[in-house]
């Protein structure tokens, strides 16, 4: 058996898609995968696995929850952590499709009513044919990277105060022009936080930064090896990226990402 395939299902009345869940276990064994379907009839499972950073391979959920939870919710919570997981989407009654896609920049699937298992194994398929595929990753990683870029840029403005009528001139004069690279802003952070004495809790945040801005640069100069189709070799550079490395790169873009949500709150 392969490793867990993790699926949270956020559904309030579990019962109506019981025997779809037992289907799409037996789908996941054929695929010689564990399955690791979660139940979550409020939304607090997804939740908990979001804040102690589960890996979540597919996110099923209904657009009606509770009162206070709704899978539009669900979805906002995904971006704003900077999640790409899959999402299918559901629900028996109206909604606007692409008010639920523009909320996620992750893959979303739609579908009306409660009858998902076709679609969500579609979605199983796609999801492992993607984790398979060292390009896709590349591509993943560099997007995730130039997300990370726009949270600096972001806490930039906070911290040095920019009006708001000249916040646009900031970002295109002084936080976006090609001089002022990734890896030259860490430089900036790294003396906001010694200045303001917080380097311990924030340590090795500027460093992240500029290991990652340097990670960026070799994948976008990489090929895939001729001879190893899930390794990726770069032109010029003794260097190689397969799915090990780039996961390490994607957990330490998900650190470097919440030191910088803490600053962000900081000021």
């Amino acid at each position: 058996m392969n490793s867990a395939f993790t699926i949270i299902w956020v559904e309030d009345k579990p019962r109506t898609v019981g025997s779809q869940v037992d289907a799409i276990r037996k789908y996941l064994k054929s695929k010689n995968f564990e399955p690791n379907i979660i139940l979550d009839e409020d939304g607090k499972q997804f939740q908990k696995a979001i804040k102690d950073k589960i890996p979540i391979d597919i996110v099923v959920t209904d657009k009606n929850i509770t009162e206070s939870m709704d899978g539009i919710t669900i979805i906002k919570i995904l971006k704003q952590k900077g999640q790409l997981t899959d999402v299918l989407f559901y629900s028996a009654k109206g909604f606007d499709p692409e008010k639920v896609r523009q909320e996620h920049y992750g893959f979303v699937e739609i579908v009306e009513g409660k009858e998902v298992e076709d679609q969500l194994k579609k979605l199983i398929n796609k999801n492992l044919k993607r984790c398979e595929d060292i390009v896709f990753l590349r591509g993943m990683v560099i997007s995730l990277i130039i997300d990370l870029e726009s949270k600096v840029n972001e806490f930039f403005a906070h911290y040095f105060k920019i009006p708001e009528n000249t916040l646009q001139q900031f970002h295109n004069f002084i936080l976006e022009n090609k001089y002022n690279t990734l890896a030259g802003k860490k430089s900036t952070i790294a003396k906001i936080l010694k200045e303001n004495k917080i380097e311990k809790e924030f340590e090795g945040l500027s460093t992240g930064i500029s290991k990652l801005a340097e990670e960026r640069n070799l994948l976008a100069h990489c090929k895939t090896d001729p001879a190893r189709n899930n390794v990726l070799i770069c032109m010029g550079e003794k260097e190689e990226f397969d799915k090990k490395r780039i996961n390490g790169i994607l957990q330490r873009i998900n650190k470097t990402s919440e030191h910088l949500e803490n600053l962000l709150k900081k000021y």
